[in-house]
């Protein structure tokens, strides 16, 4: 999204996701957009100012009003863009991913309220100056062990089965000093990506359905069609000389199978004579 001389887009492996439906107040400093989120993807949140002569930008991240990290942009680095993409505790520091939404058929859960930030990632950037002091020891510890909340399935069943969860800890350094940010009398702008499943923007006529996939060229689907029709041929070939083959075995067993006619020794008559005598031994 971008709307006057800032953008912000959440990022997930290295590509902007698709953003749907963005819309914008009439005051004009609060845009929104419906994303697509995917349990166990890792995201951050890239932002720019685009103004040649700006002043000092801070933008603070929340999600699912779970406040996470600032980061700033310094006209003096010449730097135009930032990425907020880990929770800050202290010390430590967790990547920021979507995780399922941990729900209970409890009904003593039906009468628990659902936090009205849930399925959004809000960033806030305000402009104003910076003040540099020395870096204060942080708190150690973590404060999200625990932060997820059970809800009843049917108190979320209009609203997202997912939430922003956090990767392991890790220690992070910290700088030898920190800014305070002194914002200017302009107002804040904001950036509002609430998430959802696909299923579920689907539903809402939010996102499109997937189309059924179909040849990219008509040229891909001809020689498909010409790869299946010599593969036919050739096995009609194969089946004709295999029932010559045959054929001609079935020929060569009748032949063996027929009769053989006796030849008769061939014996010359004469006619007998009165009184002879025959040896019939």
């Amino acid at each position: 999204m971008r709307f006057g001389d800032f953008s912000a887009h959440v990022v997930i492996e290295g590509e902007d996701v698709k953003e749907y439906e963005i819309t914008v107040n009439s005051s004009g400093t609060q845009a929104t957009c419906w994303i697509v989120s995917e349990v166990g993807k890792m995201f951050s949140v890239k932002w720019s100012c685009h103004s040649s002569k700006r002043p000092a930008c801070q933008g603070v991240l929340t999600v699912d009003g779970i406040g996470c990290v600032r980061t700033c942009l310094l006209p003096m680095y010449n730097k135009d863009t930032a990425f907020c993409s880990v929770m800050h505790l202290g010390t430590k520091e967790r990547d920021l991913m979507f995780c399922n939404l941990q729900l209970s058929d409890d009904e003593a859960l039906l009468g628990k309220p659902v936090l009205s930030h849930l399925g959004k990632i809000k960033l806030g950037i305000s402009q104003g100056t910076i003040r540099w002091e020395p870096s204060k020891a942080p708190e150690s510890g973590s404060q999200l062990t625990s932060y997820r909340s059970i809800y009843h399935e049917k108190s979320v069943k209009k609203l997202s089965t997912h939430c922003v969860g956090f990767g392991p800890e890790r220690e992070h350094s910290i700088p030898s000093r920190v800014w305070e940010f002194v914002p200017n009398q302009d107002p804040p702008f904001e950036f509002i990506f609430e998430y959802r499943p696909i299923g579920i923007l689907q539903a809402n006529g939010i996102a499109p359905r997937s189309a059924p996939a179909i040849p990219t060229t008509l040229s891909d689907s001809s020689s498909g069609m010409q790869k299946t029709q010599s593969g036919v041929l050739e096995r009609i070939a194969l089946l004709e000389n295999e029932m010559k083959r045959l054929r001609g075995q079935a020929h060569d067993e009748t032949e063996d199978r027929k009769p053989k006619r006796i030849k008769k020794e061939h014996t010359e008559k004469r006619p007998l004579v009165h009184g002879e005598v025959i040896d019939l031994t």
